[in-house]
């Protein structure tokens, strides 16, 4: 029976092994037929997308595939299995993302059959890793590792991530995608502020371990906070809440308009008491109060840069900065040997298209942390490397204006060249829209991709200035607001650097460049 005689629901069963459709999809690419529907939703469902520009051309030859990489981290045969495939059938590229995932381009039908036993010798899987369903879940990257982490949730995003796989028939077909957060992270770098559900570790006077439940975050054009649900979550509900909460949006989220169909739209016309009410109905028992927010670690601070010491006796962990989150795979190769050199356990991924390898003997750590800096990956990275993201851009997306991952290594390397005595930790995003991929809205310094007019009157890519962004619990966050500005791609290293100027010329009484940047006025101090 060919694949498009079954339901929607069969073709995702029989999908658990999609081997058998390839050859349909891809006769019908090389013969140029657009793929149907069906092709598109099961490729979706294993993390697959068209090439398609902002030009609106689709590419049929191509594909993007996103790897969901379960809490984070990535042992050594993994490793050695993403950068083969990345050497191979990706032409190179290596994209770690905001969400803790690798993402390939360049994906050729034909490769898949390869491509999926590959993944498959090493225990991991595209599946659920996109699509209209749960997205796979931030972490903290040193779950378990960290000697100072508030508590170790590597059971709980497992457990939860296994039951949604498992029970993928009754989550596969949400309005729109479910982003979740579950974190123990003393620095708090799973940003639950932004998320469909976030559930963040504290200890209680009593020494006790719960979370704090937060709902209804997200950026993208309708950005929004995340509110505190004023409830406290024990480690052994966190899968029920979950859950639940999916159900809820499964059964309630908006089926007639794309752009309202996120868990924050539903929760807007309900309001917090019915959600809640809702919740501890499919709950059947109710929630712990909780009214007050834990403490938070701001934005800025939120990174393990550097050589650490591990839980585990006589090892470390060492944090390392990429340039805008894309690796040459030829790096990723370099990276796995200089790992089996010294018998590192593996790489972990972290928010911020950044990586930290662990399992280090601390007797090895110097040596192995300065063998990747060398590569071109720090350790000890400036300000401008460290926390500069930016999203996929025209290159391969179709909502992208400007071009981002390439530009954005250009940018940090005139900015280190430039101000090489700027220390301040800020946030810099690179967006090639306005739909937020590398978090702009939430950065210090925020570039929002459009078109201008250069000195010559001619149409270029360009930027919308955005400022003062900020991460910092639910109570003390805040988006950055609009300048006004807007600069052409060919002007923005230098417009950072007149902000560094004017800030170390007059700092308009603030303690920090970073508070700086949400009370300056750039019309009236112009640049």
């Amino acid at each position: 029976m060919s694949i498009k005689e079954l339901s929607p629901l069969e073709q995702l069963k029989a999908s658990r092994n999609p081997l058998h459709v390839i050859e349909d999809i891809y006769k019908e690419a090389e013969e140029g037929i657009a793929l149907s529907e069906e092709y598109i939703g099961l490729l979706k469902w294993y993390g697959m997308y068209p090439h398609i520009n902002s030009e609106q051309t689709e590419d049929k030859k191509y594909f993007m595939k996103r790897i969901k990489i379960v809490d984070a981290k990535i042992n050594l045969k993994q490793l050695e299995v993403l950068s083969k495939i990345g050497k191979e059938y990706a032409q190179g590229l290596v994209d770690f993302t905001t969400r803790q995932n690798v993402q390939f381009h360049y994906i050729q039908i034909k490769d898949l059959p390869t491509i999926f036993k590959l993944l498959e010798s090493v225990e991991l899987t595209s599946r659920m890793a996109s699509g209209d369903g749960p997205r796979p879940i931030v972490t903290s990257p040193i779950a378990g590792i960290d000697p100072n982490e508030i508590y170790d949730t590597t059971d709980l995003v497992k457990e939860v991530d296994g039951y949604f796989d498992k029970n993928d028939d009754r989550f596969c077909n949400f309005s729109r995608k479910y982003k979740l957060s579950i974190s123990g992270c003393a620095k708090h770098t799973a940003s639950h502020e932004i998320q469909d559900l976030g559930f963040t570790a504290f200890k209680t006077e009593d020494d006790d371990i719960l979370f704090d439940l937060t709902i209804a975050g997200g950026l993208a054009k309708s950005k929004q906070i995340a509110t505190r649900a004023n409830k406290y979550v024990k480690p052994e509900q966190v899968k029920d809440v979950a859950v639940a909460c999916a159900e809820i949006f499964r059964d309630n989220g908006n089926r007639q308009n794309r752009n309202k169909a996120r868990v924050r739209h539903l929760f807007n016309e309900w309001g917090l008491e019915k959600f809640i009410t809702e919740l501890e109905s499919k709950l059947g028992y109710k929630l712990q109060d909780g009214f007050a927010e834990p403490k938070i670690t701001s934005l800025e601070n939120r990174n393990h840069f550097g050589i650490h010491k591990a839980k585990q006796e006589n090892e470390s962990f060492i944090g390392f900065a990429t340039n805008s989150g894309r690796v040459a795979a030829e790096d990723l190769e370099l990276i796995s040997f200089v790992c089996n050199k010294y018998s590192a356990k593996g790489m972990a991924l972290t928010g911020t298209q950044n990586f930290i390898i662990y399992g280090v003997k601390s007797d090895d750590a110097q040596a192995l942390a300065d063998e990747i800096d060398a590569l071109g990956y720090p350790y000890n990275p400036s300000p401008f490397r460290a926390r500069l993201q930016a999203c996929t851009g025209k290159q391969f997306c179709k909502f992208g204006i400007t071009e981002t991952k390439e530009f954005a290594k250009t940018v940090v390397s005139q900015l280190e060249k430039n101000h090489p005595n700027f220390k301040e930790n800020i946030n810099i995003a690179i967006s090639g829209c306005g739909n937020a991929c590398s978090h702009p809205q939430i950065s210090d310094i925020g570039f929002v991709g459009t078109k201008v007019r250069d000195e010559n009157k001619n149409r270029v890519e360009g930027y919308e200035v955005i400022l003062g962004g900020q991460l910092h619990g639910v109570n003390k966050s805040r988006f950055a607001h609009k300048t006004g500005i807007k600069i052409t791609a060919k002007e923005l290293p230098s417009f950072i650097g007149k902000l560094i100027e004017s800030y170390n010329e007059d700092n308009l009484e603030q303690s920090s460049f970073k508070n700086y940047l949400n009370v300056v006025d750039l019309k009236e101090n112009t640049l």
